[in-house]
């Protein structure tokens, strides 16, 4: 008796036989997918950005090949950092979804939310866990939801909930007790003070260096792990909160709010605005 084709060799999930319901970009930074496939022997490789899959039915015939695992269920998650690779057996249908995430939005997160050091977070490769709270998210505020534009700025808000809970859940996350480089705590608050109070005009990266009493191409390399973003991308984010901020509170135009906020037009914020928050500046301000 011959074995299934499926049974016999491994392929991409890229070039599998998987069908796509919908994708939805919320920023260059996260996205989802909602899948349905079966009865295939696939690989997967995170090349780029983490991902965090949930089954939202099947699955029961599903594990994997390249370690010894449980099968798969309803409401049983796969956490896969960047960098990872796995191999799967499929069995019957199953429907799940990913949400992809870049590791440095997640250490962004962190800071803001929790002012934790973004040196000291890394995701472990977990396969078919349970997490209540998790599921109710995926569930209930994803996919139910109607993955529209118009709805851009709640999922978005969800996305960053699971990821808070993530970051707030023993095991989801790996704590490093030993970190090495990044800004001294003193003067990384010394910094960001003097780029907060300044965004509105060009900061040099001569000026930060000498703040941090460094080289440029050391502070580079120091601020970027200390705020998991280059100096140039800090401002720009410093410059589109202060932009928001306007937006909600003041009667300004747009291209005024622009000038206010540092950038040389409202072309110019345009474009940064869409690239950090996946959408343009009129949509935001009339959510």
């Amino acid at each position: 008796m011959h074995k299934p084709e499926y049974m016999n060799k491994h392929i991409s999930f890229e070039a599998s036989s998987k069908l796509c319901f919908r994708r939805q970009k919320i920023t260059e930074q996260l996205s989802w997918a909602h899948y349905q496939n079966a009865q295939e022997r696939l690989f997967y490789v995170n090349d780029n950005q983490h991902t965090l899959s949930m089954y939202l039915s099947g699955g029961y015939e599903t594990h994997r090949t390249d370690v010894r695992s449980d099968f798969g269920a309803p409401g049983s998650f796969c956490l896969m950092p960047e960098g990872s690779e796995s191999r799967w057996q499929l069995g019957t249908p199953q429907q799940f979804m990913h949400l992809y995430f870049d590791d440095s939005h997640l250490k962004q997160l962190a800071i803001r939310v929790f002012d934790m050091d973004p040196r000291m977070i890394s995701l472990p490769e977990l396969t078919f866990f349970r997490h209540p709270g998790l599921e109710a998210l995926f569930r209930y505020q994803m996919a139910d939801t109607n993955w529209s534009t118009d709805n851009h700025l709640a999922m978005a808000q969800v996305t960053d909930t699971i990821l808070i809970s993530m970051l707030q859940s023993s095991g989801l996350t790996k704590k490093i007790n030993t970190v090495k480089g990044g800004l001294s705590p003193k003067m990384a608050n010394r910094v960001r003070d003097y780029m907060q109070a300044n965004f509105h005009r060009q900061i040099f990266l001569q000026e930060l260096a000498e703040l941090a009493q460094l080289s440029e191409y050391h502070f580079c390399r120091m601020f970027k792990q200390s705020f998991a973003r280059t100096p140039q991308e800090y401002l720009i984010y410093v410059r589109i909160e202060q932009a928001k901020h306007l937006m909600k509170t003041s009667e300004l135009t747009l291209a005024q709010i622009s000038l206010h906020c540092g950038f040389s037009n409202q072309s110019h914020m345009g474009r940064n605005f869409k690239k950090l928050a996946g959408i343009t500046p009129k949509v935001f301000q009339g959510a």
